[in-house]
């Protein structure tokens, strides 16, 4: 797993945690919980990647792109069998 793997992982955990904790506090008293829950925690893990993305994406970039790589370009084939 790479850095960034983990970073969102740990982020999701925080966030999701929070958001349980949040849902369990509503005053109101659910007749299924995991109703409310699913949905909340899909919310929770769109918001993570949008907000990891938005703080970290200098990093992620960098990560991507390496120094020094060159891009190798293929000759186009010459056409027909066997030439």
């Amino acid at each position: 797993m790479n850095p960034s793997s983990i970073r969102r992982f740990i982020f999701t955990l925080i966030t999701g945690y929070l958001a349980i904790f949040g849902v369990q506090k509503l005053p109101y008293e659910f007749e299924n919980q995991w109703l409310v829950l699913i949905p909340v925690l899909i919310v929770v893990y769109i918001i993570t990647v949008w907000m990891d993305g938005l703080f970290f994406k200098d990093v992620a970039v960098d990560a991507t792109a390496e120094p020094g790589a060159k891009k190798v370009k293929k000759q186009a084939a010459s056409k027909g069998f066997g030439r």
